[in-house]
């Protein structure tokens, strides 16, 4: 690195400013002058620093150890009154602006609701807590306090209250919401409870602000709750009704049918038929299996038959021909035997269906004989029939009486809920009338005011330098 002269230093900052005087001698003798220099002593001056090759005829190379943060810095350095004045001027200014801006002051609040004033079928019929399914009402709440306070009514109420047309200075109603909108915060904390601020040049005004906001929240989410309560009343009703309706019907039904069968409660009196003729029912059933038993036997023997004729057939087809008389013999045979079997497997159904029924129609006349002094008896052909139909009355009933035991108490809370007027807020904070102002932040105006003239200053000084050849260029247009 070369160490120059303040002389050479000069000269070489002078090319910086004015690369022309290395080719015009014109604007060479121009700033030799300016500077207090002859255009000759100017000229051996720039011919030195060619020697020491850090300058050729297009400027300064880009050799020349001094980097681009020292040329920054030395610019920013020569221009250093420039940006402290800038700084200052603005520095004065924003303190001056910042103590003529008025003074704007908050009231908050911090509400939680009560849970009173909402009712919920799901919640009040189920025994699971629907809170373990993410759907807490408590948020839910919260969700509807935001929505009322954002609601067009609730702005519209505010404004015509405080006549912030006029207080905000706005042309019209409309102007007027937004502008409030602007100056009231909501804002939920992560313990759910949610607070409501706002500001105004008077605190005794941003109090009674919140004030209303609380009062007009609790009565609309009141009215909000009472006709919720109504259309789930009127819903109740309307079912209650249609529950008791369809009672007196599965009612008149079940009763039409005990005196038309006789049938009060079909398990018992089944279990009194049982024991009432099962003496009677095991010896007619034991004639029955003797039957069946033989004819069993007599099937036994005769499939017997038929597999050896099966077998004789299946043989003699191999061996001889098909129109051989012997093979004739035997399908004749088969198809004997076949029809024999047939017939006994039917007795044998018949003998069974006896068994499983109890009597059959000719030798069962000595057991209904038997039985005619007892109770009146079911009849076992019509028994399916029966027993469904007494099931299904009986469920029919039993589903309507569990409804309107449930609809009932929910009927009366939908009632409850529909008449009471109490407070849905719980206010944990109460709005306060402010003592310092929340806005505007003085000191933060000034450093932000200073930070961005210094900003500025330097965005200037640089372009300023690096526009020189362009700015002389657009005078030559």
């Amino acid at each position: 690195m070369i160490k120059l002269s303040t002389h050479e230093q000069k000269i070489l900052d002078l090319i910086k400013d004015n690369p022309e005087i290395l080719t015009d001698p014109i604007i060479r003798k121009q700033v030799a002058n300016q500077y207090g220099m002859t255009e000759k002593t100017l000229r051996n001056r720039i011919g030195d620093l060619k020697r020491y090759g850090l300058i050729d005829n297009k400027g300064v190379k880009d050799e020349f150890s001094e980097t681009n943060m020292q040329k920054n810095l030395f610019i920013l350095w020569r221009k250093r009154r420039f940006v402290a004045k800038n700084v200052v001027i603005v520095a004065v200014a924003s303190v001056i602006i910042a103590l003529l801006l008025p003074k704007w002051y908050s009231s908050e609040a911090t509400i939680l609701s009560s849970g009173a004033g909402r009712f919920n079928i799901l919640s009040s019929i189920s025994p699971i807590p629907i809170s373990d399914f993410g759907l807490s009402s408590i948020s839910e709440d919260i969700n509807t306090f935001i929505a009322i306070l954002n609601s067009r009514s609730v702005k519209e109420y505010m404004v015509k209250k405080f006549d912030l047309v006029n207080r905000y200075d706005e042309k019209d109603l409309e102007f007027a919401m937004v502008a409030f909108e602007d100056k009231m915060e909501l804002e939920v904390t992560e313990e759910g409870t949610l607070k409501i601020s706002v500001i105004d040049k008077k605190p005794e005004i941003a109090k009674a602000m919140v004030v209303e906001l609380l009062t007009k929240l609790d009565s609309v989410n009141q009215q909000l709750g009472m006709d919720k309560g109504r259309f789930n009343r009127e819903f109740l009703e309307q079912r209650l009704n249609e529950t008791k309706t369809d009672l007196a019907i599965a009612e008149i039904r079940l009763k039409d049918f005990q005196e038309k069968t006789g049938i009060i409660d079909i398990v018992s009196q089944i279990s009194a038929q049982y024991e009432a003729y099962g003496q009677i029912y095991i010896q007619e059933m034991q004639a029955y299996g003797q039957l069946y038993n033989q004819e069993m036997i007599a099937y036994t023997e005769l499939y017997s038959l038929k597999a050896q004729t099966e077998i004789q057939l299946n043989v003699s087809k191999v061996t001889l021909n098909p129109n051989n008389p012997a093979v004739k013999r035997y399908e004749i045979m088969l198809n004997e035997q076949e029809k024999q079997l047939d017939l006994i497997t039917s007795s044998l159904d018949k003998q069974l269906l006896d068994i499983i029924l109890g009597f059959e129609k000719i030798e069962g006349k000595n057991l209904i004989n038997e039985l005619e002094h007892l109770p009146t008896m079911i009849n076992f052909d019509n028994f399916p029939v029966l027993g469904m139909e007494n099931a299904r009355l009986i469920r029919e009933l039993t589903i309507q009486n569990t409804l309107l035991e449930l609809l009932l108490p929910q009927y009366e809370t939908a009632r409850l809920e529909e008449s009471k007027n109490i407070p849905t807020l719980q206010v944990i904070d109460e709005p306060k009338v402010a003592i310092n102002k929340t806005k505007p932040i003085r000191s933060l105006i000034v450093i932000a005011s200073v930070i961005m003239a210094f900003l500025l200053s330097i965005v200037y000084i640089y372009l300023d330098y690096y526009s020189v050849d362009f700015r002389k260029q657009l005078k030559t247009i």
